[in-house]
This record gives structure tokens, sequence and C-alpha cells, in this order.
């Protein structure tokens, strides 16, 4: 009996949760950048990304991963089209935007089907604009949806995704539209957000990417961007537009109810890679809720109660955009005030990240270097 107290008290207690590598991509001179994840039930999961040669920028195979048990095991498929995004209403119904099309499945992304062609970019506005415009979609049921993307573009479907109509209350608040995004979108119950940025050219940022000359881009200074907002409160049959001058870049928006968090992300010049705010849908407050020199948010989780979590990174050297991964940070809060930093697996590097789960039990993150964890007890 003594003996079996005395390795009570030297054996290591572990408690609290903890985000354990559920998946690595790890072949031989290859790489996996997952670009979007979706975690319908604690089930079902669909991870979309892209593989290639680790010494080259070429976006050589398409590829999506899926599970049908929680992330004990996964499946490697082909896609035919290079996905940005993917949206599920339920485990078995989603749609996925790639670079030319939208598409739709109806059995948990076993099969893709393609709906209809991105619409195209007005080239007179900017010529260098991307093939298609839809970045994102959302879904209220298997017939209504929206898409948003570039060149202040919100678009609305009554029959799945087949035919698309623009929606008047996008093009109201100020911004070019050729230098204008509408980048996140997200319901909950009847309340909708449509949150977009307005960002000036600049023409004094050289030829090379910042993090090649990170004296000049720290000096940089920081313009002013236009933060565009549309608001439903009946599922989209009446929209509110809004605009505010705010600096940085409208990353993701997440709802519980009456409260919400949104990410920013701000240039070379500020002191924070990004910065989180606390929206309150009752009273059109919002406040800041999180910001560190140390830590980059990319994605947020919000359940009720005022209960989020936070993925992060840890940027490697004194820019936040320079391509080299640095460490994987979670936190958690209960209240947007007081952030815990969780237990993550040693091994998980990104330069970016994306979460997802139906619920506060069941969450995963996806980052762009092939690895998936999953929050456990």
């Amino acid at each position: 009996m003594r003996r079996f107290v005395v390795f009570l008290l030297l054996a290591p207690m572990v408690f609290g949760e903890r985000w354990a590598l559920q998946y690595f991509y790890d072949e031989p001179h290859q790489k996996f950048e997952i670009v979007d994840l979706a975690f319908p039930t604690a089930r079902r999961g669909i991870a979309v990304g892209w593989t290639g040669d680790v010494t080259s920028d070429r976006r050589a195979k398409p590829t999506e991963l899926l599970t049908s048990d929680g992330g004990e095991h996964w499946t490697q498929e082909p896609l035919k089209d290079e996905p940005r995004s993917i949206f599920f209403l339920n485990e078995n119904s989603g749609w996925m935007v790639t670079d030319t099309a939208i598409w739709g499945t109806t059995e948990a992304g076993l099969n893709w089907i393609k709906l209809c062609e991105q619409p195209k970019p007005d080239r007179k506005l900017k010529p260098e604009s991307p093939e298609g415009l839809i970045l994102r979609l959302w879904f209220l049921d298997p017939q209504h949806g929206y898409a948003i993307g570039y060149q202040k573009t919100v678009l609305e479907t009554h029959d799945g995704g087949r035919t698309w109509k623009p929606l008047d209350a996008a093009a109201k608040p100020t911004g070019n539209a050729a230098f204008t995004a509408y980048s996140s979108i997200v319901f909950d119950g009847d309340h909708g957000l449509i949150v977009g940025t307005a960002v000036p050219p600049r023409h004094n940022l050289g030829p090379f990417p910042s993090w090649m000359d990170p004296e000049t881009a720290t000096k940089q200074r920081a313009a002013a961007t236009v933060t565009l907002l549309l608001q439903t409160r009946d599922q989209g049959m009446d929209w509110n537009s809004s605009n505010s001058a705010l600096f940085g870049l409208v990353g993701q928006v997440r709802l519980a109810g009456a409260n919400g968090l949104a990410v920013f992300e701000y240039p070379e010049s500020f002191q924070w890679p990004s910065e989180v705010f606390s929206l309150d849908l009752n009273t059109g407050e919002s406040r800041s809720a999180f910001r560190a020199k140390d830590r980059k948010v990319f994605d947020a989780a919000v359940f009720p109660g005022a209960e989020a979590v936070l993925a992060a990174v840890e940027p490697t050297g004194r820019l936040n955009s320079i391509p080299i991964p640095g460490k994987v940070k979670m936190l958690s809060s209960v209240g947007f005030e007081d952030w815990k930093e969780m237990d993550v697996d040693y091994r998980a590097v990104a330069t970016s990240l994306v979460m997802a789960g139906p619920d506060r039990q069941h969450l995963w993150v996806a980052t762009d270097t092939g690895m998936i964890l999953h929050l456990t007890p």
C-alpha cells in the first residue's frame, strides 16, 4: 500500500485539454497545403488543399482528405480544380469554391458535381484580377445561400448554387470595387454578417515582398483601410450596410448568439501582427479582446456562454509575414478577457491555420503544412 501511495506522489499529474497531432502529410520532397477544413459533425470531416514539390511554388495536385470516424483514419482523394474554401450544411450536403467553378456534393465530399462556372472579374477595374471572383459560401438551407468575394461581390442563390443574382446592398458601403473584397460571412439563427475590406493602392512598397526588406517594411507608414459590414436580422430578407475607417484586414468573423469575434490582420509596421475584437450584436459595440506581439491569430471559434478558442502562430522573425512556419499556439477563454495557452503537440508548425468543429467538445485545426490537430481531453 505504501509503495502505491509513493508511486502516485511521484507520477506526473497531467490535467486539461491538449491539441494532439492526428494527421501529418509526410511524403518525401512533397508538401500539402490545407486551405480549408469542415467538420459538420463529430465524425465527419473534410479538408481541402493542394500537394506539390517542396522546391516549387506550383500547385500540382488539388487534393481533399476525408474522415468518417472523427479523424482516426483519413482518405486522400484528388480534386478536379484547385479549392479555395468549402461549406457544409450537414455531414452530407456541401459546396466548394475553386478557382474556376462552384461545386456541390450530397455524398460528404466523396463525389463533387460542378454547379456553375465562377463569375469572371471586371478586368477594366483591375487588369491583374484573379480568375474567379468568389472566395466563400454560406448556405442557410439546401437551396438558399450566399457567395462573397473580390470586387465587392455578394451573390444570392435560391436553387442550391446553380444560378446566382447580385445582392444590391453589397454595393452601398464606401470602397473602390477594384480594391475591395468581402472575405468573411457567418450566420447564427436569423442574424447574419458579411464583412470585407477596402485597401487603397500603395505605390511605395518596392518590387519585393516585405520579408525580404524588414527595415523598410517595419518603417512603412500604415494606411487606413475601410471595413465594410452588411448585417441582417431576418436571414437575409433585409440587409443594412455600413463602413468604418480602420487599420487592418478582416480575416474571420464568428458568431454564437449575440456574441461574436472578429480577427484582424495588421501590416508589418504595427506593434501586433493581429487583433481579435469581441462583438455584441445586441448593442452594436465592439472592443479589443486579444492582441500579442508574439501571437498571430488566424481563426476563432465561439460558443454559447461567451466561450472561445483562438488559433494562432508564433512568428519566427521580426516580420509577421515571413514565410517560415512558426509554432502553433492555441488559446481559450470564457468571457473574451483572460486567455489561457493550451497544450499543443510540439511538432505542430504553420504559417496559417483554419479551425472547424460542431461544438466546443469537438474541435480540429488544420495547418498549411499538412497537419491536422484534434482537441482531446
